[in-house]
């Protein structure tokens, strides 16, 4: 049983290389070396693959949320990010059929409702948020 162990734990080295960036299957090659120290002191074949399910699914609910934050990238902020949190005034409204517009430094914005209802034209409202080429505003009370 230590042999195949060791074989598990290698194959699953060997397809998280090929597969870099993905997590396929990290969590495996823990879970056949905890296996294999048990084979290795003689415990029974039962305990191995209970260990193996255990170590793996742990590692996997240990190393997937500390590697999601380090895999996803370095996130670059835009200029347009200083927009949010400023407050504007509508130009144009917003409807539940189309978007309305503000002019903020110089430039004209299409937004949306953060809730999803109408905002009159004049309306002070707050850009929260930047969804593609349009602001997401709410109104200012």
């Amino acid at each position: 049983m230590l042999t195949m162990w060791i074989i598990v734990a290698i194959a699953a080295f060997i397809i998280e290389i090929f597969t870099v960036g993905n997590l396929i299957c990290v969590w495996f090659i823990f879970g056949a070396l905890a296996s294999a120290l048990l084979a290795w002191l003689k415990i029974q074949a039962i305990w191995q693959y209970i260990a193996f399910f255990v170590v793996s699914i742990a590692s996997m609910l240990i190393i997937r949320p500390m590697a999601h934050n380090y895999l996803r990238g370095n996130i670059v902020p835009t200029n347009y990010d200083r927009l949010i949190g400023q407050n504007a005034t509508l130009s144009k409204e917003i409807t539940s059929n189309s978007w309305g517009e503000i002019d903020t430094g110089g430039t004209k914005w299409s937004c949306a409702s953060l809730d999803n209802h109408p905002i009159p034209e004049g309306t002070n409202v707050r850009i929260v948020a930047i969804e593609g080429a349009k602001l997401i505003v709410k109104r200012i009370d």
